[in-house]
């Protein structure tokens, strides 16, 4: 595919840094007591642990896997890069508008996708050298975590899937 063909994508907005850690309680206290983070907001899934922090308008996302088998390719991509990497930045997100259209382009253009939820959010493998996984995440998403935290977050989403 000629560089003419390709879709374009242009980030506008980073939203979220995505840190998958071992011990989520102790970088909670960590970076409360040394930077000053907080108030934070906490999910507990099946799974996952999640502790969430905004500066300024930038997330950042604290997960921990817990005992049992990961959930999708999202949660084996966490338990991969923690396997591999121990404690670190696993992903950078940017807010759109659409994510299923945005995934489209860059599917299009030969960009590697490791995992998706609906028009929620994709993780992307940005590929070559300084390879990073790269989150498209649904702008309304972003917003309703700032707004309600991750529980208040997941409990409009599963009210909204009970109503259809």
């Amino acid at each position: 595919m000629s560089a003419q063909d390709k879709q374009k994508f242009q980030v506008k907005t980073v939203c979220q840094v995505g840190v998958v850690v071992k011990d989520l309680d102790q970088v909670v206290k960590d970076w409360t007591e040394n930077f000053g983070f907080g108030p934070w907001s906490f999910l507990e899934m099946p799974h996952m642990r999640y502790a969430a922090v905004f500066v300024g308008p930038i997330e950042f996302e604290l997960v921990q896997p817990v005992e049992g088998e990961p959930q999708g390719d999202a949660g084996k991509s966490i338990i991969d890069f923690l396997n591999k990497w121990g404690d670190g930045v696993h992903h950078i997100a940017f807010m759109v508008d659409d994510v299923q259209a945005e995934a489209s382009k860059l599917i299009a253009n030969g960009v590697k996708l490791l995992a998706q939820g609906g028009s929620e959010w994709a993780y992307f493998l940005s590929g070559g050298p300084g390879s990073t996984i790269f989150e498209l995440m649904r702008r309304a998403s972003y917003d309703l975590i700032k707004e309600k935290g991750l529980h208040g977050f997941l409990e409009a989403k599963l009210k909204e899937r009970q109503a259809k």
